[in-house]
């Protein structure tokens, strides 16, 4: 698998400016300047009318969130909308189950054993770095490629890849929220251009929608643009997501689940794993920035997902969430049409990573777990593309990795001469045009959690740990899509399934041999960027039996139970 360098993208050809006919140029000249969208950019070859790109990136939404991917429990008009008018990707892989690394597959192209991002940042730990410092600034981007063929650039949302309070990558409109975690999604505060700007009583997604909005308003008619727009939602973890919610859309869910009409919300006991995490009891009240102790720290986060497990209140905010998400694609799409850009614009809709919401027994990161698990729900994620002139409503069934998106995205754009150096992307465009016949995808796409690395082929998904840390897992998720029967322990009686599991390791050993640089590779002793890896990655802990002995009685409303914590015991399973 090797970086993207074929021939240029059908959708940006050259147009009128070839014609030999002087009036006629004179007279298609005249049009592009009047244009408000594409626009003519002159490079060494020849005059090339340039798409704009609006890439909104949703954070911790799993496909499986979303009804163009089956949940039958939300509403989102726009980005149904989106997709009927584009092509929807069924099978496409995030590099990772956190954010931080995640992010930074999209703008390199890179996994996170070559760019060096295991986890996601700290937040205090970013700001103890000098002004200005970001985790992949050593690498060419996705952003400086646009910025250096004279595209407007601008991030606008979340983050995460280092210092939040002065623009990077070659972004020179830059509205930035000042962290990565969030505890609230109202009274914010943004960093616009390296100004502090409150946000109050405002969800910071329909803040983030309106600096969206009002930038492309402002941005310059003549030159193409990038917008990256990165929404805070709907995030899926504690406290946010913990119970009611305050925003518009809460209501009718809560309402749905009062009446008993949710279809697609997962079931089921907290998972063991989650029980053997625990350290200490619950403490009421806490901060989650003001606890010192690691330990305390993913304590109280393991907590919080225990108190939203087949929780209709949790799951009715969660929805909600995902209804504002909808309504940022709306207002940005509506934005486009009336200023007569939507006819020039590429966008792309995705996620970060997905986040589980219930299934599995938990709620959150794939990095609850020592060692982490990599199932559907975390890394999965939803895909949608629209290119003027384009295919319409096709589903697609290519496998797509994460780090495809880059090489695409400059495909689109007729930028197909700048090679990601050592990416194991390639181009999906022929999935996107008309007048071309779809290549067979990739045999498999890749991912890895610190210590946990799998792969997904088109019917089997499969995952290591390191040695020591646990048994790799394999399903077969064209009779199990649900990942519920691992079938790895049957390999030992099952000479086919042994056959099966030893291809796929070879396969997943010989793509990070290609795909690694050893001072990022954790499986040779490498190190990540920022901070540690997981804690306690490395060592085995001493958890907290009583807990883990009594949960079963704490759910069923016993004195213990509600001793420990009223928020967290009341839940039935």
């Amino acid at each position: 698998m090797s970086s993207h360098a074929g021939s240029r993208s059908v959708t940006t050809s050259v147009k009128r400016g070839r014609c030999p006919c002087l009036p006629l140029f004179c007279f298609a000249t005249l049009i592009c300047l009047l244009s408000p969208g594409a626009v003519a950019v002159a490079t060494a070859e020849d005059s090339i009318e340039r798409l704009n790109l609006v890439f909104i990136l949703a954070d911790n939404q799993a496909a499986a969130a979303l009804p163009l991917y089956g949940n039958r429990d939300l509403e989102t008009p726009h980005l149904d909308q989106l997709a009927s008018e584009g092509v929807l990707f069924e099978r496409a892989y995030a590099s990772s189950g956190m954010c931080s690394p995640t992010r930074a597959t999209l703008f390199t192209g890179l996994m996170p054993s070559q760019h060096g991002l295991h986890n996601a940042l700290s937040d205090p730990w970013v700001m103890e770095q000098e002004a200005g410092w970001n985790a992949i600034a050593e690498f060419h981007t996705l952003p400086h490629s646009l910025a250096n063929r004279g595209y407007q650039t601008a991030l606008i949302g979340k983050w995460h890849l280092g210092d939040p309070r002065t623009s990077s990558l070659g972004f020179q409109h830059w509205v930035a929220m000042p962290y990565g975690h969030t505890l609230d999604f109202w009274d914010n505060t943004l960093v616009e251009n390296g100004r502090s700007i409150p946000v109050k009583d405002r969800h910071i997604v329909d803040a983030l929608a309106e600096k969206a909005v009002a930038y492309l308003e402002n941005v310059d008619p003549k030159r193409p643009f990038y917008l990256q727009l990165n929404l805070d939602g709907p995030y899926a973890l504690p406290p946010t997501n913990a119970g009611p919610a305050r925003n518009r859309h809460y209501a009718k869910y809560a309402s749905m689940g009062a009446s008993g009409g949710f279809r697609s919300m997962p079931l089921g006991p907290v998972s063991d794993r989650i029980l053997e995490s625990l350290t200490g009891p619950y403490v009421r009240g806490q901060n989650l920035f003001e606890i010192n102790s690691l330990e305390d720290v993913w304590d109280h986060l393991h907590y919080g997902t225990i108190r939203m497990q087949a929780d209709p209140e949790s799951y009715a905010n969660f929805l909600s969430q995902n209804a504002m998400v909808d309504d940022a694609i709306g207002r940005v799409r509506a934005t486009l049409e009336e200023l007569g850009l939507a006819e020039d614009t590429v966008v792309v809709y995705s996620s970060d990573q997905g986040n589980y919401f219930g299934q599995h027994g938990t709620w959150g990161h794939t990095i609850w777990f020592t060692p982490a698990e990599l199932h559907e729900e975390t890394v999965r994620i939803p895909l949608v593309v629209r290119t003027p002139r384009g295919l319409s409503g096709r589903v697609s069934r290519r496998l797509v990795g994460q780090y495809d998106l880059a090489p695409t995205l400059l495909d689109l754009l007729a930028i197909d001469d700048v090679a990601f150096a050592h990416s194991p992307g390639s181009s999906f465009g022929s999935e996107l045009r008309a007048s071309t016949t779809p290549e067979i995808g990739p045999e498999a796409v890749f991912f890895e959690q610190e210590e946990t690395r799998g792969l997904r082929t088109d019917r089997y998904s499969y995952w290591k740990p390191l040695a020591d840390l646990g048994e790799p897992q394999l399903y077969d998720l064209r009779n199990d899509p649900g990942q519920r029967h691992d079938l790895y322990p049957r390999c030992a009686n099952d000479p086919q399934l042994a056959e099966l599991v030893a291809a796929l390791e070879a396969q997943l050993e010989a793509f990070f041999e290609e795909y690694s640089v050893p001072r990022y590779d954790l499986w040779k002793r490498g190190v990540s960027k920022g901070m540690p890896p997981k804690p306690f990655m490395w060592i085995r802990r001493n958890p907290w039996p009583w807990v883990q002995k009594y949960w079963r009685d704490f759910v069923s409303g016993s004195e213990p139970a509600r001793a420990l914590s009223e928020d967290v015991a009341a839940r039935p399973h």
